[in-house]
């Protein structure tokens, strides 16, 4: 997988983001979407994963939890609403899409989740409840988070009403730094450590980036999992 970086996650949990040369993993958006199932099982496949735990991403905060009693997706295929996927299971892959957005892994002994965080789900707490349901499922081990490839600082231009939902907490006034803000959150919601994918996908053409490439941009995944 060209371009592709995995982590390593606390408990042998392990993360993959996924880039450009891996295709374009969604059905819905960017050129090439009619592939993005066929693309999306055979990395299950090469992976080695029973399945692929996902949902339809609003850029909310709700983080879905899997246990061996609630099925990874629902009858008839549709997916639910969710902006990150929590697992204690083995042989499930928690994914995201994303093309600038943060896909961000976190991992402690015996839980993995992965939680996409645009902007508007970075202010209203995504990040926050992904800690949360890694809390639920591996009550009182310690968390570590990996910030996948997403827009910026360099390039991430916002308006001031983006700005103002975080209260000018980082940028220079035209840019945004949602990793400083992510990392902030993060270790303030209790994770022990916090890493990076330090690639901005709006300027490293080796990634989709909606930002750059407006309807024609794919979206690369992040997948956290457990063996």
């Amino acid at each position: 997988m060209s371009g592709a970086v995995a982590v390593e996650l606390p408990g042998g949990g392990r993360a993959l983001f996924t880039a450009r040369a891996d295709g374009n993993l969604s059905s819905v958006a960017g050129d090439g979407a009619e592939h993005g199932e066929r693309l999306r099982e055979s990395l299950r496949a090469r992976l080695g994963l029973d399945r692929l735990a996902r949902g339809y991403q609003v850029h909310g905060t709700a983080v879905r939890r899997f246990t061996p009693a609630r099925e990874v997706q629902p009858p008839g295929g549709r997916l639910g609403e969710a902006d990150g996927q929590a697992t204690a299971m083995s042989g499930i892959g928690t994914m995201v899409l994303a093309a600038d957005c943060m896909p961000v892994a976190l991992g402690c002994r015996g839980a993995v989740a992965m939680v996409h965080a645009g902007w508007r789900g970075l202010a209203a707490g995504v990040l926050q409840e992904g800690v949360r349901a890694l809390g639920e499922l591996a009550p009182g081990e310690p968390i570590a988070a990996v910030v996948g490839p997403c827009a910026g600082a360099c390039c991430y231009e916002v308006g001031p009403e983006v700005h103002a939902a975080f209260a000018g907490a980082a940028g220079d006034g035209r840019h945004l730094d949602m990793r400083a803000i992510a990392h902030r959150r993060l270790l303030a919601a209790g994770v022990a450590t916090v890493g990076d994918v330090d690639t901005c996908t709006i300027c490293g053409e080796g990634y989709f980036s909606h930002r750059r490439e407006g309807a024609h941009a794919g979206r690369q995944a992040g997948i956290a999992w457990r063996p």
